[in-house]
């Protein structure tokens, strides 16, 4: 993951952190967390997407909540060359190349349960905008030739789902538990630089889960 993905996420959290404690409300409105994430595709661009990331949340009426989130994830393209239909040598280890995304998204949901301590579970719909980087990579054909590839990757438009709960032990402190479903309309092109061959990857859907500790305040 990049450095300075990692010092973003890193400041935001601390800056919130200081914030936090200074409200006293006395029904705690805002919740701020820090997650660990893991999105599962089919290989087609990615297998694993590990990221960190800050969700935040403003609770309205009746357990209806909006919010945003920042995660920042970093992956493996699996196998790019095999979008070009030009075959590695089967000698040399599966060459992957290294992708970085950068996700901000808003969101609406709803929780429900106890107001206080306990179990609570809540579900949300969002919609989010990655900014995508996949590093060049180059290596040996089975023809006995080589392949470079470069990658241009646009912006990568997410519609999300998630469902999870939240175990509260206290009044302001909790813990939860994610299960979360996405479809991403992406825009990558793969151009081999030696061949000229291109290619575009347009769309995955991973699933995966995230957890969290949070602060409402």
């Amino acid at each position: 993951m990049k450095k300075s993905h990692l010092f973003s996420i890193t400041y935001i959290a601390f800056s919130l952190a200081v914030v936090a404690p200074i409200s006293h409300a006395d029904e705690p409105r805002n919740e701020f967390g820090l997650r660990a994430n893991v999105l599962v595709g089919d290989g087609k661009p990615a297998n694993d997407m590990l990221g960190v990331g800050l969700v935040g949340r403003r609770y309205l009426k009746d357990g209806w909540f909006i919010g945003g989130s920042l995660d920042a994830f970093a992956y493996d393209l699996e196998r790019p060359v095999s979008h070009l239909g030009i075959r590695q040598d089967p000698n040399v280890d599966v060459i992957d190349a290294d992708g970085s995304m950068t996700t901000v998204a808003g969101l609406v949901g709803r929780e429900y349960g106890d107001a206080n301590n306990g179990f609570r579970w809540f579900w949300s719909l969002g919609v989010g905008i990655g900014i995508e980087s996949v590093d060049d990579v180059s290596g040996p054909t089975d023809s006995g030739g080589t392949f470079d590839l470069t990658f241009d990757a646009g912006n990568d438009i997410q519609l999300q789902g998630a469902i999870g709960t939240s175990w509260y032990f206290s009044s302001r402190w909790s813990a939860s538990f994610t299960a979360r479903l996405e479809h991403h309309f992406m825009d990558i092109k793969i151009t081999d630089r030696i061949s000229g061959a291109t290619s575009t990857i347009d769309s995955q859907t991973p699933v995966g889960a995230y957890l969290s500790l949070n602060y409402r305040f």
